[in-house]
């Protein structure tokens, strides 16, 4: 490599790392600012009572494993520097402030991001050239989807990066034919369907590098069945329990399932609608996706062996992944290095349709990074608009802060909307502040307010919970009781009601949008605080 192109890469990495880096502590220590995060932690801190069931299929575990094995490199650090004499002291200390092992899990998906990048730099240069492997590497390092969900403590990214690696090292098969580059990609594969399932669908271009490859059927139907045998051993190695516990892992496989097919929160239309219209265009941009769709319908034109290789994986995820109704934007991630890399193609190839044209042959790299640029322009700014937001204060920090300090005696408190994105009273690092900021559930149909002992009660304050998500609906019920007894003490805003141009990913829990920034000031929901009038309980 050049020694300006490795500068080059250099620096595209470390713009990728400080992107994924900044605002990484959002949210803390609000234990649900990202819906999931609680549940890696929750599992991988089961795992330190010897008990290596995780109980939960709905993802595979190799995440949460790797996971555990972090958080004992952190314990015992903090063993020798004398912060954890034991175990025990880890774990209580885990119990009251999750913060650390957040910045751990989410370090982890930064850190597997950034590696993606390098490993869409690798693949350019074996399918491309040079120009083109740092152009989509730069895509990759600005696509503002995957930049966003690298801050995220769960196993989008990381299954993402096992695929581009387990691609490159098909890549390397299909240019070398040695064995064990066919070898390592199914090891790979398997390790990314043991991170998220729909991964292991990156098996397909590697059976279809073997397809191609080998000389004789016998000898390609041999190195597919190792190949397939080997995947699905890295699979179960990964996700061990899923044959050990198989009637809670099929059971899980049909609840994902019948969820996927069926919807989430928002039945916004079939997946490919959703994330060709939304995940797509505002989790990359549409000059990025146009060019990444041409640049793949390029890429199989002029050259059908490597076209379809490269093509396989991203068209049969995105149509697999968009035959059901619940379109999590998350869920489109795999795909994005791919369509990264095709931009890229499709840039530099017409870079050099123009330079042919004006007889001006030496003008295409300028051509092509003034492209290219150009192109990423979109992303960038929306990666960094979602960083910037992601590292202001949460707006339900903010409103339990104000009620803290107005009320340091105690007040009983209701809320609407749903738990996550509901204002914190109580935490792990004050577990006792349900005693003090008591809380009451609503039972809609009686107008009944409940406490955790079923006795009734009427709450002081009533927390109202308002955003663009169906998270945030608010029962009729709800508006008669604070017509009839409450009044507005404090109004908390995080995201200008009027505005119609935010777009949000409608199926996630997560208060943030895709596009249209302006409009919003910080993470989370708006709060409307009501406090009960002077005359009574309603």
């Amino acid at each position: 490599m050049a020694s300006t192109d490795r500068v080059c890469l250099l620096a595209i990495v470390g713009l990728a790392g400080g992107l994924r880096v900044w605002g990484i502590d959002f949210g803390l220590p609000h234990t649900l600012a990202r819906p999931d995060e609680d549940a890696t932690v929750a599992i991988a801190l089961r795992f330190f009572s010897r008990q290596f069931n995780p109980g939960f299929f709905d993802w595979p575990s190799l995440f949460m494993y790797i996971v555990t094995v972090a958080f004992i490199v952190y314990f015992q650090i903090g063993r020798v520097t004398g912060r954890f004499p034991y175990e025990v002291t880890f774990l209580a200390e885990a119990g009251k402030s999750q913060a650390p092992l957040r910045f751990i899990t989410r370090g982890l998906s930064a850190a597997a991001g950034v590696i993606t990048v390098g490993a869409v730099h690798a693949i350019g240069l074996r399918l491309f050239d040079r120009t083109t492997a740092l152009i989509g590497a730069l895509f990759l390092a600005v696509a503002a989807l995957h930049v966003r969900d690298s801050h995220f403590g769960v196993t989008d990214v990381a299954a993402t990066c096992w695929v581009t690696l387990s691609f490159l090292f098909t890549v390397k098969y299909a240019q070398s034919g040695r064995r064990r580059d066919a070898i390592v990609s199914a090891i790979l594969a398997g390790l990314a369907a043991s991170t998220k399932y729909n991964a292991g669908l990156v098996v397909l271009p590697g059976l279809w590098a073997i397809a191609i490859g080998s000389p004789g059927w016998r000898s390609r139907g041999a190195l597919a069945t190792i190949y397939v045998t080997v995947a699905i051993v890295a699979f179960f190695c990964g996700t061990p329990y899923a044959l050990i516990d198989r009637p809670a892992f099929l059971a899980a496989l049909g609840g994902i399932s019948a969820r996927f097919q069926g919807g989430h929160a928002a039945l916004a239309g079939p997946g490919w609608v959703v994330h060709l219209s939304s995940s797509l265009r505002y989790g990359m941009g549409l000059p990025l996706v146009g060019a990444g769709i041409l640049g793949l319908a390029l890429f199989i034109w002029s050259d059908r062996r490597y076209g379809v290789l490269f093509a396989v994986f991203p068209l049969a995820y995105y149509a697999f992944i968009g035959a059901g109704e619940t379109a999590f934007a998350r869920y489109i991630i795999p795909v994005v290095p791919f369509l990264c890399l095709s931009a890229a193609h499709a840039i530099v190839q017409a870079a050099g349709l123009v330079g042919r044209l004006t007889g001006r042959a030496q003008m295409i790299p300028a051509a092509a990074w003034t492209l290219a640029i150009a192109a990423a322009t979109p992303s960038l700014v929306a990666a960094a608009w979602t960083d910037l937001l992601l590292a202001r204060t949460d707006n339900r920090l903010i409103a339990a802060d104000w009620i803290r300090r107005t009320y340091p005696d105690g007040v009983s408190i209701a809320q609407t909307g749903t738990v996550a994105g509901q204002v914190q009273m109580t935490t792990a690092a004050d577990p006792d502040a349900a005693a003090t900021y008591r809380p009451l559930k609503f039972e809609p149909g009686s107008g009944r307010f409940f406490l955790p002992d079923d006795s009734d009660g009427s709450p002081e304050l009533i927390l109202v919970e308002e955003c663009p998500l169906p998270y945030c609906r608010i029962p009729d019920e709800w508006f008669t009781v604070l017509r009839r007894g409450y009044h507005i003490e404090r109004v908390f805003p995080a995201y200008d009601t009027t505005s119609q141009t935010p777009t949000y990913d409608r199926d996630d829990d997560f208060y943030l949008p895709l596009s249209g920034f302006n409009a919003v000031l910080r993470p989370g929901p708006n709060i409307t605080v009501y406090g009960r009038n002077l005359h009574g309980a309603p």
